[in-house]
């Protein structure tokens, strides 16, 4: 791991919002740059069209994660994954330590001092996370390759991957199984079990064992402690230790 300075990942996020606030309420206009999506709907949309352009790899920063078993990322994901499309995922330890489930959706998870939401798309644009609408609405700005704001959000990634540490140690497996996973967003919306079997063509006892693994996994002892483990509530120490045992690692400087 890289020795990186953390004032200048955080002065390279406060100028590409600062360069976004000034596009966006028009008193600038730069080539390249354009307003993707606004809303957590349309901006989904969007981006599930730009997976599909995909062809190597998605660069990702995102200061917090939480737990949204209905999140159609997870389906997105898979989409990428399946098609070869290289993911790669930085987020804080704070995420890792309200989010168990994160190095089980993201196995490849890096721990750092992510600041800015930013994706990273074959190395040929950026998506970054611009000032909400006057209405709240939240934004995300395409910068093409070429514009200054597509060399900062490089960058700032470049930097941060540098900074970081995967939360998984080499070798460690996550401790749940895409199936297993499923299952488990399956039972925070309160699927029984013969309703969960359905929805994944699987026999009810094999659901069963799932949900046992699940349990086991986040240290629960019933399905609603498990599913307020999964939800950042009610957690057990070990992400916490984790957490604690990464961050010092993943946000050293270079004073």
């Amino acid at each position: 791991m890289a020795m990186v300075d953390l004032h200048d990942l955080m002065t390279t996020t406060h100028e590409v919002s600062g360069r976004l606030a000034r596009i966006a309420t028009g008193r600038a206009t730069v080539s390249g740059v354009t307003l993707l999506a606004c809303g957590p709907v349309q901006i989904m949309r969007a981006l599930d069209d730009l997976e599909r352009s995909a062809r190597v790899s998605a660069v990702t920063s995102l200061p917090m994660v939480s737990f949204d078993p209905e999140d159609p990322g997870f389906e997105l994901n898979e989409r990428s994954r399946a098609r070869g499309i290289s993911l790669h995922l930085t987020t804080t330890p704070l995420a890792l330590a309200t989010n168990p489930m994160i190095v089980c959706t993201s196995p490849n998870v890096l721990i750092g001092p992510a600041s800015l939401r930013t994706i990273l798309v074959d190395d040929r644009l950026a998506i970054v996370e611009g000032p909400p609408t006057r209405y709240g609405e939240s934004t995300a700005w395409r910068c093409e390759r070429g514009t200054e704001l597509f060399e900062l959000a490089s960058g700032y990634l470049t930097s941060l991957v540098a900074a970081s540490t995967p939360a998984l140690a080499p070798g460690e497996k996550p401790p749940l199984t895409p199936r297993q996973v499923r299952v488990a967003r399956a039972m925070c919306l309160g699927l029984t079990d013969e309703a969960i079997g359905r929805r994944l063509d699987i026999s009810t006892r094999s659901v069963e064992r799932e949900v046992a693994a699940v349990l086991r996994a986040l240290g629960a002892r019933a399905r609603t402690e498990a599913v307020l483990n999964m939800m950042g509530r009610g957690r057990a120490g070990s992400a916490d230790a984790r957490a604690r045992a990464v961050a010092p690692r993943a946000m050293q400087t270079s004073g």
